[in-house]
């Protein structure tokens, strides 16, 4: 298995689908981060480049948009993150340390 940062996309979709028509630079509004499950309210990388600037990374902002124009060179908070195969299955759980989430 591999972990590694979540991808622009994983951010943008983990709001409810309709809201999915919106400009990620527009997830700024509380709508919005109300509804993302993947809203922090930090700083944090995503592992999605630029294509015309590989030393340009995508970041989310402490206020919920996402931008791309800043250098990777600046230090902000990172979130492991992993994907599971499509024959994997909730089984129960809620994801509390008392009540963990189990697959199967």
């Amino acid at each position: 298995m591999k972990i590694g940062l979540m991808y622009v996309s994983d951010y943008g979709f983990a709001v409810s689908s309709s809201y999915w028509t919106e400009a990620l630079y527009d997830y700024d509004n509380s709508t919005l981060r109300s509804n993302n499950w993947m809203y922090l309210g930090a700083d944090e990388w995503t592992i999605s480049r630029r294509s015309d600037d590989s030393g340009i990374a995508f970041l989310v902002a402490s206020a919920g948009a996402v931008y791309g124009y800043y250098s990777a060179n600046f230090t902000l908070a990172v979130r492991p993150c992993f994907y599971l195969n499509s024959d994997v299955a909730y089984i129960s759980g809620s994801g509390t340390e008392s009540d963990p989430i189990r697959i199967n």
